[in-house]
């Protein structure tokens, strides 16, 4: 009986940990920073952000490191989606801020017939607590020239980083560029 439990507690044990596995893909580069501008690309992918479904696994999204549609610099990132069977998304790396100071974040974005939503993650310490979420951008028109979204943020006590969330409603096109996250002197 005691070995008919541990097997069965073994194998549901890695059925859990098989289906909490990430559906994310994910190129890091510790030295690109926050790399909001997507000028830094490793196998055609910005690092530093994390695109939700996988674009490698998920025919409805592709992620494009785009020189022709440009706000600032040499490229923007560009989305591409098709019939979602879910909100796809991406989302920043998180960064360290500190309590008591202003941060300005900014980006700018255009989009072609699909909703784009950022929200704006606030954790504590051990990066694990969110205390705080707050959606910063809500656009619900298509967007044909791109718009500077800008936010000042108050860090208060016990918070640490900071990360964006961007989420995408229907189909269309996404555009991104110019993204920054800066303490106010």
């Amino acid at each position: 009986m005691k070995r008919i439990f541990t097997v069965s507690l073994v194998s549901l044990t890695a059925i859990f940990l098989t289906s909490c596995q990430s559906n994310e893909l994910i190129k890091s580069s510790p030295a690109a920073g926050l790399n909001g501008g997507f000028e830094t690309v490793e196998e055609g992918y910005p690092v530093n952000w994390a695109f939700f479904p996988n674009p490698e696994s998920s025919p409805s999204l592709q992620v494009v490191s785009d020189s022709e549609h440009v706000r600032e610099g040499q490229r923007a990132l560009k989305i591409v989606i098709g019939k979602p069977d879910r909100i796809p998304g991406f989302r920043s790396r998180r960064i360290p801020v500190q309590s008591g100071r202003k941060y300005t974040l900014a980006m700018s974005v255009r989009t072609e017939g699909c909703k784009l939503k950022v929200n704006r993650v606030v954790l504590d310490a051990s990066r694990t607590k969110n205390l705080r979420s707050d959606t910063i951008v809500d656009a619900r028109d298509s967007l044909p020239e791109w718009k500077r979204y800008e936010e000042t943020l108050a860090v208060s006590e016990d918070e640490a980083y900071v990360f964006l969330i961007f989420l995408i409603d229907g189909s269309g096109t996404l555009w991104c560029d110019d993204i920054s996250i800066e303490e106010i002197t």
